[in-house]
C-alpha cells in the first residue's frame, strides 16, 4: 500500500510535497494508499492530508476519517464534502510552493535572528492569529520559531508550522520595505536545508507579493490549488 501510494504522490511532487516529506520524516500514518490516491495522518501536527485521482475515490478516502482536527485537500472538488462532514468552516485556498535545488541561499543581513525569549514569544502570539497560541508554543518548543531584530528593535518573526511548512512570516508595518522579509525567509530556507528537509509552504490565493518573492528565491509554485480546512 505504501509503495503504490508514494508512486502516486511522486507523479506530482510539488503538489504533494507536504505528504511526501511527512512520509520521509516518519511522522505520517498512511491510512490508505494506492495508484488512485493517498490519505494520511501527520502525527507531528494531527493534520489529515488527502489527494485522489478522481472524485469518487476522494470521497471514499474522506469516509475513512473517523474524526478530524484539520484537513488538507489537494483537489478542490472534495472541499464541500469535507467541510460538511467535519464541520471545518475556516477554509484557506493556496498554491503550493517548494524549493527543490538543495543549494543554500546567499544571505547578507543586518538582522539578528534568534529564538524568541518569553517576552518576545508573547508579542508573537499577540500579532499572529492564523493558528492557536498553543501551536505557536509547540513550534517554539521544537526550536522552529525565530525572531528578527534590527539595531535592537524587534522587527518580525518566522518559523516552521507543525507539519513542516515554512510560514509565520511577518514583518511589522513600520519595518516593511527594507528587505527584512526576504532576508528572514532566506535564513529560514537555509535553516530547513541544514536539517536535511525540503523547504516548502503555501501562498494564499491572490497574494502576489508573496508569489513574487518565492519566485525570486527559486521556489516552484503549483498550478493546482490546495485547500486547508480548519
Amino acid at each position: 500500500m505504501e509503495h503504490k501510494g508514494i508512486e502516486y504522490l511522486e507523479k506530482n511532487r510539488l503538489l504533494h510535497i507536504a505528504m511526501l516529506e511527512a512520509i520521509r520524516r516518519g511522522t505520517a500514518e498512511i491510512i490508505d494508499g494506492s495508484e488512485r490516491g493517498v490519505l494520511l495522518l501527520d502525527h507531528s501536527s494531527n493534520v489529515h492530508m488527502l489527494s485522489a485521482a478522481d472524485l469518487e475515490h476522494g470521497l471514499k478516502l474522506l469516509d475513512k476519517i473517523q474524526s478530524c482536527y484539520q484537513l488538507v485537500l489537494c483537489q478542490e472538488e472534495l472541499v464541500p464534502y469535507g467541510e460538511e462532514k467535519f464541520q471545518l468552516h475556516d477554509i484557506f485556498s493556496c498554491k503550493k510552493v517548494a524549493y527543490f535545488s538543495g543549494e543554500k541561499l546567499e544571505l547578507t543581513t543586518d538582522l539578528d535572528i534568534v529564538r524568541p525569549s518569553e517576552e518576545i514569544l508573547q508579542k508573537i502570539k499577540e500579532n499572529y492569529h492564523t493558528i492557536p497560541e498553543e501551536e505557536i508554543d509547540e513550534i517554539n518548543r521544537r526550536g522552529n520559531l525565530f525572531a528578527a531584530f534590527y539595531q535592537g528593535n524587534f522587527v518580525g518573526f518566522s518559523g516552521n508550522h507543525l507539519e513542516g511548512s515554512l510560514g509565520l512570516l511577518e514583518i511589522f508595518p513600520e519595518y516593511q520595505g527594507r528587505g527584512f522579509g526576504e532576508q528572514l525567509e532566506r535564513f529560514m530556507v537555509n535553516y530547513i536545508l541544514d536539517k536535511g528537509d525540503t523547504p516548502y509552504g503555501e501562498i494564499v490565493l491572490g497574494n502576489e507579493v508573496s508569489a513574487s518573492l518565492q519566485r525570486k528565491l527559486g521556489f516552484q509554485i503549483s498550478e493546482e490549488i490546495i485547500t486547508w480546512l480548519l
